[in-house]
């Protein structure tokens, strides 16, 4: 694994990579709140073959705070863009995990031109169909004194058995600037994916925890987007079955080659 650091629009961006150079590129998106090592397991299966690039997102992990606060999407696909132009990936697919999600479909659908394809690991559920009160206490309680701690408490509850993985990433929520972790609760509550899921119009596989099957998954609101359910997992999928993870990803990446002109 290579680490090397970006210049973003808004800060240094941390990057890890696996894999060769010359090889196909896949690029991963970590959750909100979380940071690029939780693809480790996964990067490392996929760099035996393609290149694998991770990156911490502005205010996560290891990458620099925003200098203009800005946690939204677009800010975040910027941050991809930078990645992408500093390693000269012209095309690539993207694999993105929960609210990665969205980062990833705001990119796609501005830069369709350089997505090769788009996989969603548990990404999220609609929020609009969410109490606005509801929403709003979440956004307040990440802007309080106390958010770390309910941020905590929060991912311990969707984490799923794993103890390992429950700690793994309550720890990593430690590492997010207080800013980012308002800011990326701030974007998500107020987010509509209809816009973004139905311009992206490419290669698209949505891969969902049991928890998230629901009549507001993004499957839901664009029926065509084929998808999988996995049962007896928590939100953490790629941390808790790597090897499942891996093996749906490949699937999809082999689909792509097969259909490449």
């Amino acid at each position: 694994m290579k680490s090397k650091v970006v210049e973003g629009p808004q800060g240094r961006l941390s990057v890890r990579e696996a894999g060769a150079d010359g090889a196909p590129p896949v690029v991963l998106l970590h959750a909100d709140s979380g940071r690029a090592s939780q693809w480790q397991e996964v990067q490392l299966r996929l760099g035996r073959e393609y290149r694998a690039v991770a990156l911490d997102f502005r205010g996560s992990g290891e990458s620099e705070p925003a200098r203009d606060g800005d946690y939204g999407y677009g800010g975040r696909a910027a941050d991809l863009g930078s990645v992408a132009d500093a390693l000269g990936l012209k095309r690539f697919v993207l694999v993105a995990h929960s609210g990665g999600g969205a980062v990833a479909l705001e990119y796609a659908a501005h830069h369709a031109e350089r997505v090769a394809g788009l996989f969603l690991v548990d990404p999220p559920t609609d929020p609009r169909a969410l109490p606005q009160a509801v929403r709003d206490g979440f956004v307040a309680a990440l802007k309080g004194p106390d958010s770390l701690a309910f941020q905590q408490d929060y991912f311990r509850s969707i984490a799923g058995a794993d103890p390992v993985v429950r700690e793994r990433v309550v720890v990593d929520c430690a590492a997010v600037a207080p800013a980012c972790r308002a800011g990326v609760g701030a974007a998500l509550a107020e987010w509509n994916p209809e816009p973004t899921l139905k311009a992206w119009q490419g290669p698209f596989f949505i891969l969902a925890s049991a928890a998230n099957d629901n009549a507001n998954a993004l499957y839901r609101l664009r029926a065509d987007v084929p998808h999988q359910v996995l049962s007896d997992t928590g939100h953490w999928l790629q941390l808790e079955q790597p090897a499942m993870v891996e093996d749906a990803i490949r699937r999809f990446l082999a689909g792509l080659e097969s259909e490449a002109p």
